[in-house]
């Protein structure tokens, strides 16, 4: 794998950028939470799984990962990595990104006291399995499958529910 690290943009946020700013609120929200950026101080691309590598203690961010769908488009902030695979012979990046995300190999280093903070040899050496490249896809299958079907419990209960007290209200 390779790995880059992000660079601040404090200077360079503005409220309606061409550039998103990938931060660890980004990050954590799967994209809700925006900043933007006219600079892109250090480009991602397409496939770049991008990784949260400073977090509070028993925070949620640490080691989360957004997989990049669009080339330029956002641009890398400090304390967040991009890894890119080298070898796309032996993995796929959708189920590296699956892998590392929230690994435990990497939440060890979070000691429920102290702000954690990854390094680049703490992530380089992770151990990954290798699969094939058929049980790869049936591993990225169900978990893209399980990830839609949380999404949409997520988003759709809270809606149906809201729907349902309105209907209340209605008949009432």
């Amino acid at each position: 794998m390779s790995f880059k690290n992000g660079k601040g943009h404090e200077k360079s946020i503005v409220n309606d950028g061409k550039y998103v700013v990938v931060n660890s609120k980004f990050i954590s929200t799967n994209g809700d939470v925006k900043k933007y950026s006219d600079a892109q101080i250090e480009p991602v691309g397409v496939n770049d799984i991008l990784m949260v590598m400073s977090d509070l203690p028993n925070g949620k961010a640490l080691a989360k990962c957004f997989l990049v769908d669009e080339n330029d488009r956002y641009t890398l902030n400090q304390r967040i990595c991009a890894l890119h695979t080298v070898n796309d012979d032996e993995y796929k990046t959708k189920y590296l990104y699956y892998y590392l995300s929230r690994n435990r190999q990497l939440l060890r280093y979070d000691n429920g006291t102290d702000q954690t903070n990854l390094k680049k040899d703490d992530i380089l050496k992770v151990k990954i399995p290798i699969p094939s490249a058929e049980e790869q896809d049936n591993i990225i299958h169900v978990l893209d499958m399980f990830s839609i079907l949380t999404q949409g419990i997520s988003e759709g209960l809270p809606a149906e529910i809201e729907a349902r007290k309105k209907t209340i209200r209605l008949l009432s």
